[in-house]
């Protein structure tokens, strides 16, 4: 894995015919934010959009994928608008440069993975408690490996796509051999981090 602030113009030239992904860690903005989250999590946004334009000399986006998305067009770019207005301007200007903003999900895993994760937060007993993550741990191991088939079959030879995720669910995910990644990792994030870590009230932020 490589990120973007430590590859020069010569380096970038050797990735140009690999495949590639650009991974960017999701970031949402609750109602309740504070205005310093809000703050941060703005200049991630432009950072993000900056850190792409640079590390697009090893090759421009043609693909977007982006969690929670099973859907494309004008419905993909609704429901991503709905949920992260900052993403959605950046992959819209992405869009308009030529990259196609192309589903990520299947329908019904992931709709089963948002219900186990649903049950997580009601339970009241060990038994249950036991029983539900069985069945969630099932779900996940389906979900990544599906994603992991939609990445293979859909970036070709020395293309570049765009991977929206929680930077928590990459661990998860086993890319194919022949994908070269890259992590768009602003100084941003590292100022969020630091907020979390300082002020307990922004630990809810996060998990938003």
């Amino acid at each position: 894995m490589t990120e973007i602030g430590k590859i020069n113009k010569p380096e970038a030239d050797t990735y140009k015919n690999r495949k590639k992904i650009y991974f960017v860690r999701n970031l949402y903005l609750p109602k309740s934010a504070t205005d310093k989250y809000k703050s941060i999590y703005n200049r991630y946004w432009k950072e993000v959009e900056e850190h792409l334009t640079k590390i697009e000399a090893a090759g421009k986006v043609s693909k977007i994928f982006c969690e929670s998305l099973y859907m494309s067009g004008k419905e993909a770019r609704r429901v991503l608008k709905s949920m992260n207005a900052a993403l959605e301007k950046i992959i819209q200007k992405k869009i308009e440069e030529g990259a196609e903003l192309a589903p990520l999900e299947d329908k019904d895993i992931f709709g089963s993975y948002v219900d186990w994760n649903n049950c997580m937060m009601v339970i009241r007993t060990q038994k249950v408690y036991d029983t539900i993550q069985e069945h969630l741990k099932s779900v996940v191991k389906d979900r990544f490996k599906y994603i992991k088939s939609v990445l293979e079959k859909n970036i070709g030879k020395a293309e570049a796509a765009m991977l929206i995720m929680r930077g928590e669910d990459r661990e998860l995910l086993e890319l194919p051999d022949d994908i070269e990644l890259f992590l768009i990792s602003p100084p941003a994030y590292d100022d969020l981090q630091q907020f979390l870590r300082d002020r307990d009230e922004g630990r809810e932020y996060w998990r938003a």
